[in-house]
């Protein structure tokens, strides 16, 4: 009944902390409500009305004086019309109607989860909402009453299963479920307003009380307790597979367990990650930490497993001779996960053998679908025909990337037969045979790889095929001809001139910038005589690139990907920059601009 008359949640509670309301004071706060309504909608009718008169006089208003009618009434919008205002220009800004188009229909696929989630939207309110009150009073966020609320929404994330969903949804696609879980934050950052109750968005004040009631909360004094013990180890140089680990796992098991926070792989990973949602990013030892830890979780779970496996799973049979068509079929396949079919990539995706560039089997193999690492069961080379990764420099934690990802780059590149092709970080020299094959014999493919070890092994695996040079050294010094395609397999802070002036006519720089921690974007940026046209390709994860990184540089770019819009970028300026308002990344004589 309160509702329908049209009183806030706040005025509610409280009205509903009298042991009796009359229908006096429910009406007295009604009417307060209306008379404050009343009197913005006066204000606003009055600047309307006396625009209206101008206009009737043939004197029209100008272009500053029209900005200062719209701002004037809305700033007399109310708060929550604001808040889907604000939500509605995000989503156009900030993401693309593919990827809405993705989320909707990642959540129109798992009905079960969608409904799940409705209840827990609805039923945080009621926490958050005392909290909202609680913080009125100016009460500690240690006081037993907030942590009464904090440890009620503890219990309702495990409940509605939101971490194990989160981390599905990391695994589905990383950088999607971050750009979509960030947009309240955005929201709150742009247009703080301590007086809206968190749905669909919280205040700043309100986000800040909670995480500070959170970081004094029983469950996070002990799950920080076990986080400093493996800290300690990792510092200490210990492996993650060390016995001295053990304890410090079986103690993480147990913490989850007594206070509720879920399977304790499904707490590491959702942890950092909603630090990172939050634009609160763990610092850099701390989430080092935390990986460590969920690696040593990880392998105590496959010893466990192991003697079942070894069981249960027999070897591979696929023969020798039949491997040609299991490489056809993969070549396929990957087109099909890139949502490309290109017949010259798919070609020599089908004809270069994996097996050949990835050492000895068994193999370690990360799935990029769930983020889960596992030795293949034995050393048949058809387990390396799928869309994994595979680690090539365990101890550096270098990996053969992922196939679909270049197969995508290598067909959205355009390369021409003929083409002299660079490749930046060429590894054990996979990818460069792949791109041996793409622009035939009478091309040459550059191969220069940084790591002493991989050069050396991809000089071997390439020998074969003479229009590839294998080079090791630091690329961003290298000499080498002028280029059709750069295609770089490591992360860059910032672009590299060498690169860029060593780029033909039409020529294509492929550039995975990263941050120093979390995702980063893919590049593709095309040289037009002296001018220099960029698009995005795709998001990333990769190795770091020598040579092409700076704090400075790694610092700006993690800010611009926090704001977004890197979609809307279209040029790579040199020199001389363009106005401030068009640049999306600005750097030491570079700018990446928006359209």
């Amino acid at each position: 009944m309160l509702k329908a008359l049209g009183l806030t949640l706040a005025q509610i509670r409280k009205l509903l902390r009298e042991t009796n309301p009359s229908l006096l004071s429910v009406l007295q706060v009604q009417a307060k409500s209306w008379r404050d309504r009343h009197g913005e909608a006066a204000k606003a009718l009055e600047l309307v009305e006396a625009a209206i008169h101008r206009l009737e006089r043939n004197q029209q208003p100008s272009l500053e004086e029209l900005c200062q009618l719209v701002n004037a009434l809305q700033e007399r919008s109310t708060p929550m019309q604001e808040r889907a205002t604000l939500m509605a220009d995000l989503m156009k800004e900030l993401l693309t109607t593919e990827e809405q188009w993705q989320w909707q229909t990642w959540w129109a696929g798992h009905p079960e989860d969608l409904n799940q989630n409705a209840v827990y939207l609805r039923e945080r309110l009621q926490p958050f909402a005392v909290l909202q009150d609680l913080l009125q009073q100016r009460l500690s966020p240690g006081d037993p009453a907030v942590q009464e609320q904090v440890l009620k929404h503890f219990a309702q994330l495990e409940r509605y299963s939101v971490r194990e969903r989160t981390v599905r949804m990391m695994d589905w696609n990383p950088a999607l479920t971050i750009r979509f879980m960030e947009l309240g934050v955005i929201a709150r950052e742009r247009q703080p307003d301590e007086n809206v109750l968190p749905f669909p968005l919280m205040s700043r004040q309100l986000a800040q009380f909670y995480e500070e009631g959170l970081a004094v909360s029983a469950p996070a004094q002990a799950a920080g307790t076990v986080i400093k013990s493996a800290q300690a180890l990792l510092e200490a140089g210990e492996d993650p597979a060390a016995a001295a680990l053990d304890a410090v796992v079986n103690e993480l098991s147990a913490v989850c367990a007594q206070h509720g926070l879920g399977d304790p792989l499904v707490f590491l990973r959702f942890t950092p990650f909603i630090c990172r949602v939050n634009h609160q990013p763990l610092p850099p030892l701390a989430e080092q930490t935390y990986e460590f830890l969920a690696r040593a979780v990880r392998l105590r779970a496959r010893e466990k497993a192991a003697p079942q496996a070894a069981a249960t799973v027999p070897a591979l049979q696929v023969a020798t001779s039949e491997l040609s068509a299991v490489r056809r079929a993969y070549a396929r396949q990957m087109g099909l996960m890139a949502g490309v079919i290109d017949p010259k990539v798919e070609a020599a995706f089908a004809a270069v053998e994996r097996e050949k560039y990835m050492g000895n089997g068994p193999w370690s193999v990360t799935s990029i679908l769930r983020g889960t690492s596992m030795m293949t069961p034995d050393d048949n080379p058809a387990h390396l025909y799928a869309d994994n990764v595979v680690s090539i420099i365990p101890s550096k934690r270098l990996n053969n990337g992922q196939p679909s990802l270049y197969y995508r780059l290598f067909a959205e590149s355009e390369v021409p037969a003929g083409a002299h092709i660079i490749h930046v970080g060429a590894g054990t020299g996979y990818y460069s045979a792949i791109l041996a094959h793409i622009t035939g014999p009478t091309g040459q493919v550059t191969a220069i790889e940084f790591e002493a070890e991989l050069a050396a092994r991809a000089r071997t695996n390439l020998q074969q095929l003479p229009q590839v040079e294998v080079i090791q050294g630091d690329a961003t010094q290298v000499p080498f001809a002028p280029a059709d395609l750069i295609l770089v397999s490591a992360g860059v802070s910032r672009p590299v001139d060498h690169w860029l002036d060593s780029l033909k006519d039409d020529g294509l720089l492929v550039l995975p910038m990263t941050p120093d921690k979390g995702m980063g974007v893919i590049f593709g940026i095309r040289r037009r005589g002296e001018r220099y046209f960029a698009s995005v390709l795709s998001p990333v994860m990769i190795y770091p690139c020598s040579g092409a990184r700076d704090p400075a540089s790694a610092a700006a770019l993690a800010e611009a990907l926090k704001r977004g819009g890197e979609r809307g970028v279209t040029r790579l300026y040199r020199g001389d920059s363009p106005p401030q308002e068009n640049c999306w990344l600005r750097g030491d004589n570079w700018c990446l601009a928006l359209g």
